[in-house]
């Protein structure tokens, strides 16, 4: 079986916008390519991608051509999925525990734990908030590939 790693959308959403975390994302992904890690996410992943593309579009930081390819790529991205009652469940009592406004990142932690993978985030506070206690969690912004 191959190592796993759940990764949130940020990470790979910074792959495809221009981000200041943009080098070190590609850059872990690569290297995740190469080692022949398998991506694992809460199915909650895809809807992050797509919302945040289109959401992009909006912003005008992408133009609707961009947004397409970059849509299609984050798409066809390979990435094991993972949904279950249990899972949110978790979620929630993580949520709750690290007193989180909502239990959307809580579900890559639930993800993680449950397969004693690294969680790899792309969101410096929720790094903030969690790290102290899940020494398993990650944040992007202190990685120096």
């Amino acid at each position: 079986m191959a190592a796993q790693v759940v990764v949130d959308s940020g990470i790979l959403i910074a792959g495809v916008l221009r981000e200041p975390i943009t080098g070190k994302a590609r850059t872990r992904l690569r290297q995740w390519k190469r080692e022949r890690y398998q991506i694992v996410a809460p199915t909650l992943f895809r809807y992050e991608l797509i919302a945040v593309m289109r959401k992009s579009v909006y912003q005008g930081r992408l133009t609707p051509a961009e947004a397409l390819k970059g849509r299609d790529f984050l798409l066809e991205y390979p990435v094991q999925l993972h949904m279950d009652g249990d899972l949110l469940r978790r979620a929630y009592d993580l949520a709750a525990q690290f007193n989180r406004p909502t239990a959307y990142d809580s579900q890559y932690l639930a993800v993680a734990e449950r397969l004693g993978c690294e969680f790899w985030t792309a969101d410096e506070r929720l790094f903030r908030a969690v790290s102290q206690d899940l020494d398993w969690v990650r944040w992007l912004g202190d990685f120096t590939g």
